[in-house]
This record gives structure tokens, sequence and C-alpha cells, in this order.
């Protein structure tokens, strides 16, 4: 009866261990991974959990895995028959992780091995504290009894079995509260920054690799049992500090790794906000150079209105007298007014002047450079986009599109097209285009050498991320397409509605 309790209670001990432990697995890939199951958070969340308890108690429990593992002695007689659970609870987890989560595989392998390695190299730097700490304790309980005389086996072994049950606890508490602390540092790091490419998730994968395999080959060797048990580290005393020292090593590399990824990418997202601020500056300054060139020319039109009225009138006055000449000479002059009038005039009226503006002056670039142009551009006023980040997007698209012109072997040719649907902005920009492009996450990149080239449609992808939004280009014969999707604020929407 006691031995069933004991082991009832050591059952129901691991399987709080195992599932306590599945969900702070769940929880350093919560919001780090995107769900496949739309926005059902809480079912990965579960699932993950109950898989690593699942994998956990079988190899525990479960008799006929336990044979095939173990042999008939159900227990483990080599350390390295322990490095199997941990290599098939890491599979079963890997392929949950793929059945539950999207897209990027490479940082769901980056999480998995995190958390394992971190598992195993606090697992490791408490166990030689751990395991002395045990041995002293029974000594002195040994040492105790046969002191007082005749030993009191019962009693014996009910403090044994209590200071083993107490033991476990506060191993399980250790491991657990040192395993919490690193994965909640791990995530505020990850968390702080922007989504990482492929380098930067190699780059976190490479030390959990590492301790992963320091915890692997410690276990191949850490003991075995022939006619004795062989333990290293009864045979190698200093082994008790450089284990724990090199598993906290490993384990600080994991977080410094990610820390320091955190901060480059901060370093890196400033300098691309201080490109976006420089790509403001600029375009402002175009549209101030616009508005100065628009308001020159109306002065001087102003400035010489008062000799054109006079020219007319004269002229006027000889044509009413019967001078056929004057009275053709009065029509052209009129239409040459009439035309130096509409050249001041702005093309395109979109509701507002910055778009205005952009979209005159690339009509004026078309009329120069021989180009077809076209636009249906009306700003959105009711999404809440900021003019700024329209300007940037427009004059970014429309430089590349006329510059694409150049290498097109037929009728050059821009068009751009925006369409609204509800709280949605789609604006496409469709242009004539020969060259071979260069293609890197969906998007052309710029070939061109030196410093100040590439940033244009990076700059689109900000402005477009800025609202939820997307970047998508593709090529097809020998035009090119860019089409933006924006999202307009939703406070904003539901205000002018």
């Amino acid at each position: 009866r006691v031995k069933s309790m004991k082991e009832q209670l050591y059952f129901w001990m691991d399987l709080t261990e195992y599932m306590v432990f599945g969900a702070m697995l769940s929880y350093l890939m919560k919001d780090v991974l995107t769900v496949r199951f739309g926005r059902t958070r809480k079912l990965p969340f579960g699932i993950m959990c109950l898989q690593y308890a699942a994998v956990r108690m079988a190899f525990s429990y479960f008799v006929p895995l336990k044979k095939l593992l173990y042999g008939e002695a159900l227990y483990i007689a080599d350390s390295r028959q322990s490095i199997v659970p941990v290599a098939v609870s890491m599979a079963v987890t890997l392929f949950a992780g793929i059945l539950l989560y999207q897209r990027n595989h490479m940082r769901l392998l980056s999480l998995v091995t995190v958390f394992y390695a971190l598992h195993e190299l606090i697992r490791f730097a408490v166990y030689p504290l751990a395991v002395g700490s045990m041995g002293r304790i029974s000594e002195y309980y040994s040492r105790m009894f046969f002191e007082e005389g005749p030993i009191d086996v019962k009693r014996y072994r009910q403090l044994i079995e209590r200071t083993e049950i107490l033991w476990n606890m506060l191993l399980f508490l250790a491991i657990g509260g040192l395993l919490f602390f690193c994965i909640r540092r791990y995530r505020q790091y990850f968390l702080c920054k922007s989504i990482y490419r492929f380098y930067g998730e190699t780059l976190l994968f490479l030390p959990a690799l590492l301790g992963l395999m320091f915890t692997a080959m410690l276990r191949s060797i850490l003991f075995y049992y022939d006619t004795e048990v062989y333990n290293l580290i009864e045979h190698y005393a200093e082994l008790n500090l450089m284990i724990p020292l090199l598993s906290l090593l490993c384990t600080a590399s994991i977080l410094f790794s990610v820390k320091m990824l955190g901060e480059m990418e901060k370093e890196h997202e400033k300098r691309r906000q201080a490109e976006l601020y420089q790509s403001r500056m600029e375009e402002l300054e175009a549209h101030v150079l616009d508005m100065e060139s628009v308001n020159i020319q109306i002065r001087g039109m102003k400035h010489d209105m008062k000799h054109y009225i006079a020219d007319v009138n004269a002229l006027l006055a000889q044509a009413f007298s019967g001078d056929a000449a004057a009275k053709e000479e009065a029509r052209r002059y009129v239409d040459s007014m009439q035309a130096s009038l509409e050249h001041l005039d702005l093309k395109y009226q979109t509701k507002h002047p910055v778009t205005d503006i952009i979209l005159g002056r690339y009509f004026r670039i078309a009329a120069q450079r021989n180009i077809a142009f076209s636009s249906d551009f009306i700003f959105p006023h009711h999404l809440g986009i900021d003019a700024f980040d329209i300007s940037v997007i427009l004059n970014n698209g429309l430089d590349n599109a006329f510059e694409a012109c150049e290498t097109a072997a037929e009728q050059p040719c821009v068009f751009l097209t925006a369409k609204q649907k509800g709280n949605m902005l789609l604006l496409t920009i469709e242009n004539t285009s020969s060259a071979a492009l260069v293609w890197e996450n969906g998007l052309p990149v710029s070939e061109k050498p030196g410093i100040g080239h590439g940033f244009g449609l990076k700059n689109i992808q900000r402005c477009a991320e800025k609202y939820y939004g997307t970047v998508k280009a593709y090529q097809a014969e020998n035009r090119f397409y860019l089409t933006v999707m924006l999202q307009g604020r939703r406070d904003f929407v539901a205000e002018n509605h």
C-alpha cells in the first residue's frame, strides 16, 4: 500500500512537471510563430503543452516502450539511453509545430532547439549540486542511525523516501524557476526587435544547437551500469564544477546571442527610420521647389498681364477697324496666353495639394521623355493615411517606373491606378520594362553600385507595414506591376462614418 501510494505520488509529480515544462514550451512560441488556424491561439498552446507531457509520460510509464528502450529491467542502465526520450520528444514537438504553425520553419526549429537546449543545460547546471547534496544527506542519515545503535529500518526508509520526495520537488522548482526565467528573458529580447530574416534565425539556432550537443555528450558518458555503477563525476571531482560552469556559459551564450541580435536590429531600425525621414525631407524639398516654380510663373504672368491686355486691346482695335491680319494675330495671341495659363494649371486634381503636385510633376516628366502617363488616383481622406506616406509610395514607385521605361523596347508607358474598398486602398503602378530583374523575398533588388540605391522599394515596404499592408511585384510580357495594399486606420474610418 505504501509503495502504491508512493508510485501514485511520483506519477502526479511527473505529470505536473511535464505539463509545466510543456506550458513553458508553448509560452516560448506564443506570438512568435504564425498560427495556422486563423486566430485560434489557445489550440496550439494546449496541443504543444499536451504533446510534450504525453511523450515524456510515455517514456516514464508505458511499459512496452520502456522495455523496448531499457530492456526487461525497465530502468536506465546506461546514461546514453536517456538521449532517446529527449530526441523523440524534440522530433514530435517539431512535427506538431509544423502542423500548428505556418511559414517560418527555420524559426520553429530555432525555438524548439532553444527550449530543449535551455532545459537540458539548466538540468546539468543543477545536476552535480543536486546529486552531491542527496548523497551527503543519505550519508548523514546512515551515520545518524548507525550511531544511535539498533537501526529502525522502517523509520529509516520512511525518512529516506520523504527526503527523496522533498529533494525531487526542490529540484523541479529549481529547474523550473531557472528555465522560466531564461525563457522569459529570451522572449523579451526576441519580441523587442523586427522580424529576423533567415540569417538571424540561423545565428540564434547555432548557440542552442551547440548547447544541446554538449548535453547529449554528457548524457552519453555520464554513467553506466555493468557489475557496478560507474559515475563519471565520482571519478573526476573537478567535473562537479566544470559541468555547471560550462552549462551556464552555454545558457548565457543563447541569451546573449538573442539580446545582441536584438540590439543590432534596433540600430538597423533606427538607420531605416533615418533613411525614411531623409527620403521625406527630399520629397518635401521637391514639393517646395515645385510650388516655388509655379509661384514664380504666376508672379511673372501677373507682372506681364498688363502688357498682355494692352497688346490685346491694340490688336482688337486694329481688328475692329477692318484689319484682317490684326484679327488673326489677336486670336493667336489669346491662344498663346491660354496655353501659358494651362501650363500653370495642375493636370491632376487628386483632392490633396501634395499629391496634386507629385502627379503634376510626373506628368511634365512624362511629356519631356515621351512617356505615356495616366492616373486615376484620388486621395483617400476618409482612411486617415498620412499624405507624406502616400508621397513616399508614389514618388519611389513612379521614380522606379520612369527609370524602367528607359529600357523599354516598345512605346514606354506608366499607369497609376487606385481602388478603394471599405477601409482598404490598393495602388498599382504598371510600366513597360525589358530589363532582367534580380529578385529577393518577392521583390526586385537594385544592382546599381554605390550608396543611395535600393532604398525605394524598402521605403515603400516600410510605409505599407505602417498601415498593416503588403507590397507585391511581378513581371509579365515586358510589363512590370507594383501593387501596394494599405489598411486605413479603423478608429479614423469609424469617426468619419
